[in-house]
Formats: structure tokens, C-alpha cells, sequence
């Protein structure tokens, strides 16, 4: 789809210019190695990040999600009817792009996420707020991409010199892993639950963090709000250390692709600093998307969350 050639003011255009060119530097340093549909799916978040910077949030967000896609607000939202319900379309810039896409053998779902920044007003020189987001693709019949969950967390302002180049797991040995055969949806979202609980069962013996780190990838990803995301067992680690809670989740749904070895869980969650206080100190939603070891075995390979009443600064 084409974007509207409205006239942008000068400080989106130069955004806009700067995004174009860090997506061609990004190719250039290696995203030519991607399967074609995680590119598909890279290029998918880029149009929807430029149709956000040229179009506005309201028509960027109702172009690329999926009838059932959602986002994270006080509840559970459709994405779709929530921003259809929005008015006055809000007139602030969000601008963002992906640092980190995965696939699923199937190749008709993935995941990404990335660096967001915020203006209240196109034309201020500063940032209002950054972050990072999350998103998960799935595949249209038609073969488009559109998203089927969005979450992010804020962060003060990124250092210079980010990363501009996506990063990207290697693609599984041929004929180890998942195949592209499909599973049996509610079979793998099953399971995907059933490692929920397992999870939770941990928790109540172990404490959250060292239960999440016991199923967690060697590569996984933690989110928190106010704080850069955390990449590697080691540096989740030393985060969940940091910041010791009693933390109790509720899964509410999970989904997956065809081929059993991508899904992802949401629900929520809330935190207690000890086992007598009477009421939560945070509370929020949680995704968490799992990857399928060689034995058939879910571990996480990402774990965000986003509160609602976010913690003291």
C-alpha cells in the first residue's frame, strides 16, 4: 500500500529520511542472510513504523493490525476497536524501528522488537519518552503481515551509537527442530500452557526469578520498565537479583505456529515486595514468548512486562 504524500513538517521528514537510511544500512550489514519471509515480516514493521511517522499512529496502528490483534492498555484491548474509538486521532509522533526479528519454520508467524521514541509535537527537537516494543506477526491468508500483539516498556533516552542493523538467530540445521509440518493448534497451545503452569508451580518452590531463568533460552531477552532490556541468562540474572519481588501470574490465552515451535503466552501479573503486604506494589500484563528446544521442550527466549500503575522512579 502507498502512503499519503501529505507534507510533513520538517523535523518528521528528517526523521523519516533517517529511518530510510538506516533501514539501507541495515541491509547492507548483513540482512541479506535473512529467509525471505522474515525479511517479509522486517519490512512489514518498517511500514508500519514509516506509516506511523507519515500517516499518524490512528491509520498506522488500524492498517497493520489483525482483525484479533491487541494491545496492552489498562486491559486487554482489540487493537483495532480501540483505535477506531480514539478521536481525536492523536497528533504526537511515534517513531520506531526493529533491532531484532525471529521466525518460526513454518514461516507464518514471528516476532520482533526494537527502539521507540516519542514527540508530542513533530517539530520538538527532544524526545517525551523512549522505550522498546514488541510485536508478534502473523501471516494473512492473502500473505500479508499483520500484528497479533504490541507491547512496550519505557527507558530513559538510548547512548549514541545504537545498533542500527537487525539481529536475527541462525536458521535451524536442516531437518532438526520443528518442521514446517503442521501441528496441531490447540494441541501446541495446550502446551504451551502446560509450560505455563510448570512455570508458576517453579515459581511458588523456587521464587519467580530463578524459575524463569531455569526455563529460560540461553539468548533470552528481559524486559522491565525503566530499564534497558537485559540480553542473556547472565544479565537477566543479575536484574532479577536486583530487584527481588513475590510475583504471581495468571495466563489468560497462548498462541502458536502452524509448525509447533514458536508461540507465546500473555496474561496478568502483579508484585508484592513481601508476603504481608496487603496490596501490590505493581500491577500489569506479561507476554512471553517460547521457543521449542531439539527434545520438544519450551523455553523462554523473551519475558516483557508493562504495568499499569508503573513503579516509582
Amino acid at each position: 500500500m502507498s502512503l499519503k504524500k501529505n507534507p510533513l513538517p520538517p523535523r518528521a521528514l528528517t526523521f523519516l529520511i533517517a529511518l530510510s537510511l538506516l533501514a539501507t544500512l541495515a541491509f547492507a550489514q548483513g540482512e541479506g542472510g535473512m529467509s525471505a519471509e522474515l525479511r517479509a515480516l522486517v519490512e512489514t514493521e518498517r511500514a508500519f513504523a514509516r506509516a506511523s511517522v507519515e500517516k499518524g499512529m490512528k491509520e498506522a496502528f488500524l492498517a497493520f493490525a489483525a482483525d484479533d490483534g491487541i494491545l496492552f492498555r489498562r486491559t486487554v484491548a482489540n487493537a483495532k476497536e480501540l483505535w477506531r474509538n480514539t478521536t481525536p486521532a492523536p497528533t504526537g509522533l511515534l517513531a520506531w524501528r526493529p533491532a531484532f526479528a525471529d521466525i518460526a519454520r513454518a514461516g507464518d508467524m514471528g516476532y520482533d522488537f526494537g527502539p521507540w521514541e516519542f514527540r508530542a509535537n513533530a517539530a520538538d527537537k527532544e524526545a517525551a519518552g523512549h522505550g522498546h516494543f514488541v510485536t508478534v506477526w502473523r501471516k494473512q491468508p492473502d500473505g500479508t503481515w499483520k500484528f497479533e500483539l504490541d507491547i512496550g516498556t519505557g527507558h530513559p533516552a538510548p547512548p549514541a551509537g545504537a545498533q542500527t542493523a537487525v539481529e536475527y538467530p541462525p536458521a535451524p540445521a536442516k531437518g532438526r527442530g520443528a518442521t514446517k509440518a503442521s501441528a496441531d493448534a490447540e494441541a501446541v497451545r495446550a502446551s504451551l500452557l502446560d509450560a505455563e503452569r510448570e512455570l508458576a508451580k517453579d515459581a511458588s518452590a523456587e521464587g519467580a526469578g530463578e524459575a524463569l531463568l531455569a526455563h529460560a533460552d540461553e539468548q533470552v531477552r528481559l524486559f522491565r520498565p525503566n530499564a534497558f532490556p537485559h540480553a542473556g541468562k547472565a544479565a537477566a540474572r543479575d536484574a532479577l537479583k536486583a530487584k527481588p519481588a513475590l510475583v504471581a501470574w495468571r495466563a489468560e490465552k497462548a498462541g502458536a505456529a502452524s509448525s509447533g515451535d514458536l508461540g507465546y503466552t500473555y496474561g496478568a501479573y502483579e508484585t508484592r515486595e513481601t508476603a504481608s503486604d496487603a496490596k501490590p506494589s505493581e500491577q500489569g500484563h506479561y507476554v512471553r514468548i517460547w521457543k521449542r528446544t531439539e527434545g520438544g521442550r519450551w523455553r523462554v527466549v523473551l519475558d516483557i512486562t508493562n504495568p499499569v500503575r508503573p513503579p516509582a522512579q
